[in-house]
């Protein structure tokens, strides 16, 4: 019987979404650009376990060759739905917590998946016929694995968004210079496609899954090209001097508790030589300043600069900034009353009275205006 134009796009779009996604496969177990390849694991720790949940879209086949049957409609629905969410998760875990890999066969979430589809599998493929009370409960199966995978999904982003900050306060001056914005959205992204992939997997509708292969063929295009740009230029990081004072294997219980790499000479020097930037050159009240600053007025490196940081009874370098901004911002309102507080947050480095604000807030001060008043 032939095919309607209706069939046909359903078709088209399918094989669509199945090739790109065999293309991703290919390109993520494969392909390594020349520019990457020296550290291409450690850049792109997800790609195989990620080119593993592409390749398995070729279960979509049932579909593909069952046009128009509402069970095999179902089943690639219900495939993608939970599959898709452990790729999220892989993908997340992976690219954001490289350091906690472990074999894609120890996630243990993969084999309520496996039994949640293999009997709409069975049925699809017209090996088992279930009575209409089993088909709900299979649905309702379905459903319950997703709904796991969904509240690990946002715990992902939720764990995504504070490392993201603590990294920050590790290299920001200001909360304003942070990109916790534009991470804040990007973390959620995931959350994002499953909604849309449990509307796609409620609605079971062939109109409603041909627009979701149309645009999840578009965003694997894009993702594969974005994460393997060949074109992309390779930031150069220089090399820091290489200090000969390094203590190693310390046996001390207070560096047991938190590691040390300078000698207690070398960071009394680099301690002494911050000190005089914030204190005689005031560095702190330039706006939109970052830890490279001080990196290259020091001539050391982050990890050397946090632990000199740290060891002179800070929390970060957002803490240290804010620290000295907000006894400057202190300073200036008790010596200039007449002078507005955006002024004032402007001549201590803030990038908004707001900011100023919140600084005041986190060091555990009352608010500028109150101190004002005083």
């Amino acid at each position: 019987m032939p095919y309607s134009t209706t069939h046909l796009l359903f078709f088209a779009a399918n094989l669509t979404f199945i090739v790109t996604h065999l293309y991703g496969w290919l390109l993520k177990w494969y392909y390594k650009p020349e520019a990457y390849r020296e550290h291409f694991r450690k850049l792109f720790p997800a790609q195989r376990a990620v080119g593993i949940i592409y390749l398995l879209q070729v279960f979509e086949l049932t579909y593909l060759v069952q046009i128009g049957n509402p069970d095999a409609l179902l089943f690639a629905n219900a495939f993608a739905l939970l599959f898709f969410s452990i790729q999220m998760l892989v993908m997340c875990e992976l690219y954001f917590f490289p350091e906690r890999h472990h074999p894609f066969r120890d996630y243990w979430f993969v084999y309520p998946t496996i039994i949640a589809l293999t009997p709409l599998f069975l049925q699809a493929v017209g090996l088992v016929h279930f009575s209409p009370a089993w088909r709900i409960g299979m649905r309702v199966a379905v459903i319950l694995v997703f709904a796991t995978y969904f509240w690990e999904n946002v715990r992902m982003a939720l764990k995504i968004g504070r490392a993201v900050q603590q990294a920050n306060e590790n290299c920001y001056a200001d909360s304003d210079d942070f990109p916790v914005r534009f991470a804040n959205i990007i973390k959620w992204v995931p959350t994002l496609i499953l909604v849309l992939l449990a509307f796609n997997f409620l609605a079971n509708e062939p109109w409603v899954k041909f627009g979701r292969d149309l645009i999840f063929s578009c965003a694997s295009v894009w993702f594969c090209v974005i994460t393997l740009n060949p074109w992309r230029k390779v930031r150069i990081i220089p090399e820091y001097p290489d200090y000969t004072d390094i203590t190693e294997n310390s046996d001390s219980s207070e560096n047991a508790e938190s590691p040390r790499h300078l000698s207690d000479a070398r960071c009394e020097e680099l301690a002494n030589r911050l000190k005089e930037l914030m204190e005689e050159k005031r560095i702190y009240t330039a706006m939109h300043i970052t830890s490279e600053v001080f990196i290259h007025r020091l001539s050391t490196n982050s990890n050397y600069l946090l632990e000199a940081i740290k060891r002179s009874g800070y929390t970060s370098f957002y803490d240290m900034i804010n620290q000295h901004r907000v006894r400057h911002a202190i300073s200036l309102i008790t010596q200039h009353p007449d002078w507005r507080l955006n002024e004032i947050a402007a001549h201590c480095g803030f990038t908004s009275q707001a900011s100023m604000a919140k600084a005041f807030a986190s060091q555990g001060k009352s608010s500028p205006s109150t101190y004002r008043r005083q």
